[in-house]
C-alpha cells in the first residue's frame, strides 16, 4: 500500500519538473522570437521637416514611414498662409520610432483688424498711423486743394472700421495746396486810387504804401505809375507798388 502510494509522488514529481521544462522552453522561445518583434518592430528615424507644408501635403510625405500628422491648433502669422504649418512635435531631426504621430501648429494667416481713421490726417500722420497699424501704404493719387495748407488725406480706400488683413495695403487721395494761380498785372495808370485799391484786393494781392507825387497834370489820387508794371504775371499774394498823384 506504501509503495503504490510512493509511486504517486514519483509520477507527480516527474510531471511537475516536465511542466516546468516545457514552460522554460517556451518562455525561451518567446524570449528570442517573439518579443524582438514586438519592441522593435518600428525602426528608429529622423522626424522630418514639415514647417511650410499643408496638413495634407505633411501627411502624405510621412505615410511611406508609418506616421501620420496631428493638427493641434492654429495661431495667426504675418506671411504665412492659412493652412500651412508653423512648428511641429518632435521637431525636424529628432530620433523618433515610425509609427508615432507627429503634432504641427498651423497658420490662420496673417491677423485681421480695424482699419484706422485716416480722413483728416496730414499725409506724414497717416503713413505713421499706417505703420503703428501694421498697414502698408497703398496707391496715392494727389488732388490740388485751395482750401488746405498742408497735405491732407480727403477719402481713404478701405474706409476706417473695415475688417482688413495686417499687412495689406490702404489707398489714399490726398488733398495738396493748389499751386499760387498767375494773373495779368492790370493796367491802374490813369485810375482813380480807391478803383485800384479795389482791384488789387480782388486780385488777392497785397497794396504796398501807397507813395504821393505833386503833378499838375493830373487831378489828385489818380494813379501815375505801377509796379509791377501791366501784363507781367503776378501770383495771390504779391506785393503791388503804386505812385498817386498828390491831393
Amino acid at each position: 500500500m506504501s509503495q503504490a502510494r510512493g509511486m504517486k509522488v514519483w509520477e507527480f514529481l516527474l510531471l511537475l519538473l516536465g511542466l516546468v521544462l516545457i514552460a522554460g522552453m517556451l518562455l525561451l522561445v518567446v524570449n528570442f522570437t517573439v518579443l524582438p518583434r514586438v519592441v522593435h518592430r518600428h525602426t528608429v528615424i529622423v522626424a522630418p521637416d514639415l514647417q511650410g507644408l499643408s496638413v495634407a501635403e505633411a501627411g502624405a510625405s510621412v505615410a511611406a514611414r508609418q506616421m501620420t500628422v496631428t493638427e493641434t491648433r492654429q495661431r495667426p502669422h504675418p506671411t504665412v498662409a492659412a493652412g500651412l504649418i508653423l512648428e511641429q512635435s518632435p521637431a525636424a531631426g529628432t530620433p523618433i520610432r515610425s509609427g508615432r504621430s507627429i503634432r504641427v501648429i498651423t497658420s490662420s494667416g496673417p491677423p485681421t483688424g480695424g482699419v484706422p481713421e485716416l480722413v483728416g490726417l496730414n499725409f506724414r500722420q497717416a503713413e505713421i498711423t499706417l505703420q503703428r497699424e501694421n498697414y502698408r501704404l497703398g496707391r496715392v493719387v494727389r488732388l490740388a486743394q485751395d482750401n488746405v495748407s498742408t497735405p491732407t488725406v480727403l477719402f481713404q480706400q478701405p474706409p476706417a472700421g473695415r475688417d482688413w488683413r495686417k499687412g495689406r495695403a490702404v489707398d489714399l487721395v490726398i488733398g495738396e495746396p493748389a499751386p499760387p494761380r498767375l494773373l495779368a498785372m492790370p493796367d491802374l495808370r490813369g485810375m482813380p486810387l480807391y478803383l485800384a485799391r479795389q482791384r488789387v484786393a480782388a486780385a488777392g494781392c497785397v497794396l504796398a504804401p501807397v507813395v504821393y507825387e505833386r503833378t499838375d497834370e493830373r487831378e489828385a489820387n489818380v494813379i501815375l505809375r505801377q509796379q509791377p508794371a501791366p501784363g507781367l504775371r503776378i501770383r495771390k499774394g504779391d506785393r503791388i507798388e503804386l505812385v498817386a498823384s498828390s491831393p
